[in-house]
């Protein structure tokens, strides 16, 4: 659905209404104006959707992928849904992960709990970008 062509409401569209609606045409354009925007594919994650992005460092031991949980609050108002791997790369050369990188995860009374993230290689130091929903 596209977006309606008409995104101001004028002064001049209302023939004959009380001095009062000036402000409140105001305050509707604002509206309008931002909802525009947002729909006009400006939506953001950390800003409009209801989400965590959590970025972590991540060492591979010499016998990965055996390594601990890693454990941090959860952001979220209500329980996390899903967690995302947006990024993986390598901390000294910022090269990607080999991959397919994949987090499992859970949570646990509000704090979210990662195992063993796969796609890796041992011994390296990673930073993980992930999307917590």
């Amino acid at each position: 659905m596209r977006l309606p062509p008409l995104k101001k409401l004028l002064r001049e569209d209302l023939p004959g209404a009380p001095d009062w609606v000036s402000p409140m045409i105001n305050v509707i354009n604002s509206f309008f104006e931002a909802s525009y925007q947002l729909f006009n594919k400006n939506i953001a994650y950390d800003q409009n959707i209801a989400c965590q992005i959590k970025e972590i460092s991540y060492s591979t031991p010499s016998t990965y992928p055996a390594i601990d949980d890693i454990q941090f609050v959860s952001g979220l108002k209500i329980k996390a849904t899903g967690c995302i791997v947006l990024a993986a790369f390598d901390s000294e050369t910022y090269t990607p992960a080999v991959g397919p990188v994949y987090a499992p995860w859970q949570d646990v009374n509000g704090n979210i709990v990662i195992g063993p993230i796969t796609g890796l290689v041992a011994s390296k130091n990673f930073t993980i970008r992930l999307l917590i929903t």
